[in-house]
C-alpha cells in the first residue's frame, strides 16, 4: 500500500479505501498517527493502515 507509514516517518491519510478503492475516507481522530483508524464512507469498512499491512490474508489472491 502506498501510504503505509514508515517507522519514524510522517503519517498521512490514505488516498483510497483498500477494500473498495473509494476516495470517501474519514477518521474521528484529532491527530493522525500510526494508531489512527479510518472509515470508508462508501463501503463502511474500518481499518488501521499499519495493522492492515501486518495482517496476512492468504485468501485475498484467490479471488482476483
Amino acid at each position: 500500500m502506498p501510504n503505509q507509514p514508515e517507522p519514524g516517518g510522517p503519517v498521512t491519510a490514505p488516498d483510497v479505501c483498500p477494500f473498495c478503492k473509494s476516495t470517501d475516507i474519514a477518521t474521528t481522530s484529532k491527530s493522525v498517527d500510526v494508531s489512527t483508524y479510518w472509515r470508508c464512507t462508501a463501503c463502511g469498512q474500518v481499518w488501521n493502515a499499519s495493522r492492515l499491512q501486518n495482517q496476512r490474508q492468504p485468501w485475498s489472491d484467490r479471488f482476483r
